[in-house]
């Protein structure tokens, strides 16, 4: 009750109004208002914590053990209500259960979550075997990195630096046991058709027992209906100095249309691409808006796995006593606004203009707030990202000089982190562009990032659309053209070649 109250004293003192209206109200009446609203408090516990609550369209709370997590909820929701009308919260694509005579030991497992998801929507039994997978195999790679140094897993894959992935960067030992952990274990869910990883080079086709038919960076099967796409191991060059890491993950549905209707064809009138490869491109390269889930696995202090079914944003950390990720951080919900950016300001000269301007005004206070920001960057973009769903703010990595078009992967990782930081209230640009909108053109291709609290992306949206750049125009209209990659052709001129190339086959 005290905390409930607490929030009602914080509501009157959210805006000038508010304060000029408890101001009017005098003592008797004030006392005589919270003694009203003290008993409300079971009540509205209880609407919160029902199902009840999907006829207003908000996503019910659960497994909730203390009013304190029900008081930061309610001041996460009042946060948000002056902006709700700019940044609506998605709506929930699937029923969400209540959870009734839980364990006060574990509380709401992962696997239980998954399974009563399943039961409430039967639609999700393929996605509960994914999950289940990839839970399995976070919880072994949490293990291979806290035993990493002991077990003589730091360090180079090939300490001659030979060993390096199609991005042309240097496997770690780690990188390399991640990523074979990861497919085994996606390989044996039995209900995907097509894998594509960082760290693979070329097609990998298996048959529908998991072997391996043919080797590459996608991995097939004809029978089942979903394609995952992962980075294993995010943040691994900081592995061997203890600096948290994270595997990256996304869903998507088979595109059952193929989409490459035609063949290519080589110099000698032979196929390029044959009828698998094709439907291989056509199920892995869509757009993040056709994500059905996403998430990451925070390897920190604690090993954290925090994912979106496309019903909002929920955590769950790994109780190593008993082996289980436990449900902790229900209905997560981005701040509408931070006081932190993360960003490498190393090439911060080297960045598009717009962005220079941005965090020179919120270092010096400049910005819609009128208060200075605090810089924070880990270099992992999985532990930043977790950092700024809890507390807000806004992450980058930008496009500069060396990079127009950023660094991080749109497939693996953009993408991803995008449907999750947007399913939990948030915003992701390429700086003008929403991610979610763009078409991978290929497997690795790269985009920058711009992910966060709405009002503190939106705000630095508005210092792109000021620009009168040309040439920043012409990058991010041309990220929103698809190529026409998929058109026939029966010349064998180079144009053919160059088309099959940009597919990095």
């Amino acid at each position: 009750e005290t905390l409930l109250i607490q929030h009602i004293d914080l509501m009157f003192a959210s805006s000038e109004h508010k304060r000029e209206h408890s101001r009017s109200v005098n003592k008797e009446k004030r006392i005589m208002m919270r003694q009203v609203i003290a008993p409300c408090t079971c009540v509205i516990t209880l609407f919160l914590l029902s199902g009840a609550t999907d006829a207003f369209g908000v996503r019910p709370l659960v497994s909730l053990s203390t009013n304190a997590r029900v008081a930061k909820t309610l001041l996460q929701l009042d946060d948000r209500t002056t902006i709700e009308e700019d940044w609506p919260l998605p709506l929930p694509m699937w029923k969400s259960p209540a959870h009734n005579n839980v364990c006060e030991q574990t509380g709401v497992t992962l696997s239980r979550y998954m399974m009563e998801m399943a039961r409430a929507n039967p639609d999700l039994d393929d996605i509960e075997s994914i999950m289940t997978s990839l839970q399995v195999a976070c919880k072994t790679i949490s293990s291979l990195v806290r035993r990493s140094s002991l077990d003589g897993l730091s360090g180079l894959q090939d300490e001659s630096g030979n060993s390096v992935n199609v991005q042309g960067e240097q496997q770690k030992k780690l990188d390399v046991i991640a990523n074979d952990v990861l497919k085994k274990a996606l390989h044996w869910s039995g209900k995907l058709s097509t894998l594509a990883s960082e760290e693979e080079d070329e097609p990998v086709l298996v048959d529908s027992f998991g072997n391996t038919v043919y080797s590459g960076e996608i991995v097939v099967e004809e029978s089942e209906q979903y394609v995952a796409v992962f980075d294993p191991l995010d943040g691994s060059s900081n592995v061997d100095a203890n600096i948290p890491t994270g595997t990256i993950f996304g869903i998507f549905k088979r595109n059952d249309e193929c989409g490459i209707v035609d063949d290519f064809y080589d110099e000698d009138g032979g196929e390029l691409i044959n009828d698998t490869e094709k439907q291989c491109l056509a199920d892995t390269l869509q757009p993040g808006k056709n994500l059905v889930a996403a998430g990451y696995c925070l390897y920190s202090a604690a090993t954290t796995f925090v994912f979106t079914l496309g019903n909002g944003v929920f955590g769950f950390t790994l109780d190593e006593t008993i082996g289980e990720f436990c449900l902790t951080h229900p209905n997560m919900i981005i701040p509408a606004r931070g006081s932190v950016y993360s960003f490498n300001e190393a090439n911060r000269w080297d960045w598009d203009y717009p962005l220079q301007e941005y965090i020179a005004d919120i270092q010096q206070g400049l910005g819609d707030t009128n208060r200075r920001y605090t810089a924070r960057y880990i270099g992992s973009m999985v532990a930043d990202i977790h950092r700024t769903l809890l507390y807000g703010g806004i992450f980058g990595y930008p496009a500069d000089k060396k990079n127009p078009d950023g660094k991080l992967r749109l497939l693996y990782e953009a993408a991803p982190m995008s449907f999750l930081v947007e399913q939990a209230g948030g915003l992701a640009l390429t700086g003008n562009n929403q991610i979610m909108d763009l078409e991978p053109q290929s497997v690795h291709q790269r985009v920058p990032c711009i992910l966060g609290s709405p009002a503190d992306v939106s705000e630095l949206r508005r210092y792109y659309e000021a620009s009168d750049d040309p040439e920043l125009a012409a990058r991010c209209t041309a990220r929103l053209k698809k190529t026409d990659i998929f058109t026939s052709t029966t010349n064998t001129t180079s144009t053919t070649l160059e088309i099959y190339q940009e597919f990095e086959l």
